[in-house]
């Protein structure tokens, strides 16, 4: 009797060891992915619920400001402004440099005066674990890891290969990209206990597994398209578990929990041709009548199958009437198919959020088997409009808008404050006239310290919305998805982009610095447009920014689009030939 206590004994010690070391060696934390002030809300509601949960610590990816400034004091304020969001947060953090933390030279060292000199790239021990950051931007290197990184990320995974598990975060997924040959690095990877990669940027949840690794590219709250995590597009956090060697994922998306292989490899690239992008509807203002119109609305669908949609009006005020109230059709692969509606409405004064949309869903099924749907929006929208007048008359691009024929056009007067929607105090004329061949613009903006305007854009692409700027955007066959951007500075270096890329089309534009303005006259060919000679009556996509560095809120627009990332042509004003 007294053996079999003793064994019972020994065996009961021997337990007790176990499960002490085994929960000595447990630990969680989070990765959290891009951020960048896109949508505050949801990442603010993301630093909350890691908070309820109480991690070790919190790793993120990188692009945690929006950075794409030559002004260190801009950036500055950005990691001010970062670090209140996250200030909820009592574990440790550890941050991973992205190309808009590091964009350009001038504003690195923000990053360093933020999080010290030694996080441009480093690795840390927790328990049995070692973590790597690596910075796949290094010194304005970007998408790779320059040679006197990858000569230390080497020895570093040598000085670590007795740890039980490695965890490896960079913000860009080289391994995803063609253009970086990541063959050697999965090579190396093969010799250690590499139990997990972390990036981000592409902002798409991506699961994969390369030689028992485990890849995942996230994204917490940085723009998207569209949301639908099941579909590879969800703003949330992955929650790890580590005990011992044994390694749990989880990925929490909307109050939701998901095993990371709830979305196969690749959905985000076959899910866009099943998600439409929200729309808008043209309305009369609604301040000053009622509203009431015959409407036609497209429903797209861009997939390979068959798919059934159902539409339906969503309002809070239901003096809004609309006929009908929905539909239910189907729509052949590749087919687009026109619905009709007749909307009534009251006069009022209503904000954008306000105003009635029509829902269109239909049934998706994932890679995975998921059964989800796909959601888009037809908003109510009353934009703003504006002319573009005939002319005759010779325009001399100068920058100077002193020909009569700018003199009789009334045009654009006010811009207003990004996020605020307020009238910008500095106004901003912007005119437009056309002849056979060419669109012309004139922009005036007033600035009462014209010597203090920014004008450092440099390189093959320079960053010239870093600057003061102007920007032009025109949907010149008003699709609501394509269109061609362009913008200058004071110093006149520019940057455009169209559906083709960046510099695809030609223009002509001169600035000039007054003594309390600066303006911009640009001469367009409709050639490098890509379409005719407009007719009289006919309607262009237009809008309008302007950046002013000087000036608390520095994003000016004249129709509100998104505020740090302004790729939203549905919101865009009209503009008419007359």
């Amino acid at each position: 009797m007294k053996y079999n206590i003793r064994k019972l004994l020994f065996i009961l010690f021997l337990f007790t060891v176990f499960k002490t070391n085994s929960l000595a060696q447990e630990f969680h934390f989070v990765v959290w992915g891009d951020s960048q002030f896109e949508n505050p809300k949801t990442f603010e509601k993301i630093v909350k619920e890691t908070e309820l949960l109480h991690p070790d610590f919190v790793i993120h990816v990188g692009d945690m400001i929006h950075g794409y400034s030559y002004d260190i004091n801009t950036a500055r304020e950005q990691w001010k402004k970062f670090k209140e969001q996250i200030s909820p947060l009592t574990v440790p953090f550890y941050p991973t440099p992205g190309n808009h933390d590091v964009t350009t030279k001038e504003i690195q060292p923000a990053y360093i005066e933020a999080w010290g000199q030694d996080k441009l790239y480093y690795s840390f021990n927790y328990k049995n674990s070692h973590f790597i950051i690596l910075n796949a931007f290094l010194d304005q290197d970007f998408d790779t890891i320059p040679p006197k990184e990858l000569e230390w990320f080497k020895k570093d995974l040598e000085k670590a290969k007795s740890a039980e598990n490695i965890f490896i975060s960079f913000h860009s997924p080289l391994y995803m990209n063609p253009k970086y040959d990541w063959k050697p690095i999965r090579e190396l990877l093969k010799k250690y206990s590499v139990k997990g990669i972390f990036s981000g940027h592409y902002h798409i949840y991506d699961y994969r597994v390369e030689n028992g690794i485990p890849y995942f590219c996230l994204n917490s709250s940085g723009n998207m398209d569209f949301e639908n995590f099941l579909a590879g597009y969800g703003h949330g956090f992955l929650y790890v578990t580590v005990n011992g060697g044994k390694i749990s994922y989880a990925f929490i998306s909307n109050g939701k929990i998901y095993p990371p292989d709830a979305v196969k490899e690749g959905e985000f690239r076959r899910s866009p041709e099943f998600f439409n992008t929200d729309k808008t509807i043209i309305i009369s203002d609604p301040s000053k009548a009622p509203v009431k119109l015959e409407t036609e609305v497209p429903v797209i669908n861009k997939s390979d199958v068959t798919r059934n949609y159902t539409l339906t009006w969503e309002t809070e005020d239901y003096r809004w009437k609309f006929q009908p109230w929905g539909a239910n059709i189907t729509v052949a692969p590749g087919q687009t198919k026109m619905v009709k509606f007749a909307i009534s409405g009251p006069e009022g004064n209503y904000t954008r959020d306000k105003l009635p949309a029509l829902k269109v869903s239909a049934p998706y099924v994932t890679l995975a088997g998921k059964e989800t749907r796909s959601v888009y929006y037809f908003h109510l929208f009353n934009p703003p409009q504006t002319i573009a007048k005939f002319t005759s008359d010779k325009i001399i691009i100068d920058g100077l808008p002193d020909e009569k024929a700018w003199q009789s056009l009334k045009g654009i007067s006010r811009l207003y404050y990004g996020h605020t929607g307020e009238p910008a105090k500095e106004k901003t004329y912007v005119k437009l006239l056309y002849d056979n061949k060419n669109l012309y613009i004139s922009i005036v903006g007033e600035e009462p310290n014209p010597q203090k305007l920014s004008s450092v854009a440099y390189g093959d692409i320079p960053l010239v919305f870093a600057d003061d700027d102007f920007e032009l955007f025109f949907d010149t066959n008003r699709d609501q998805t394509t269109f061609y951007r362009l913008m200058v500075n004071p110093k006149g270096t520019i940057l455009c982009s169209s559906p083709k890329g960046l510099f695809s089309f030609k223009f002509d534009v001169k600035t000039h610095i007054g003594k309390n303005n600066w303006s911009a006259e640009f001469k367009i060919p409709f050639s490098q447009l890509n379409i005719k000679e407009p007719s009289k009556g006919d309607i262009w996509g237009f809008n309008v920014i302007r950046h002013r560095l000087q000036s608390n809120i520095q994003q000016y627009f004249w129709s509100m689009m998104q505020y740090y990332l302004p790729y939203q042509p549905e919101y865009f004003g009209l503009l008419k030939f007359e």
